[in-house]
């Protein structure tokens, strides 16, 4: 994944609850990091926008799927 590709989190995503983001909401990646701290196997973290208000800062980039189509949005 990667800048402003279109993301969702997972059907099962946890933190999408815990962020009140809906799994259906479509964003774009702002930045891709990997957190030093947790080390080299540790999944790539995301920011993500999905719109002016609602942002996931940091979160697992295993919570996301990529929308491939924009059909699929």
């Amino acid at each position: 994944m990667g800048e402003k590709q279109k993301v969702r989190f997972k059907p099962d995503s946890p933190v999408a609850g815990s962020l009140a983001i809906s799994t259906d909401a479509v964003g774009t990646v702002i930045c891709r990091y990997r957190s030093l701290r947790e080390g080299e196997r540790a999944p790539d973290r995301l920011d993500v926008r999905f719109d002016e208000r609602q942002f996931a800062w940091g979160v697992s980039e295993t919570e996301f799927e990529v929308i491939l189509n924009e059909n699929d949005a």
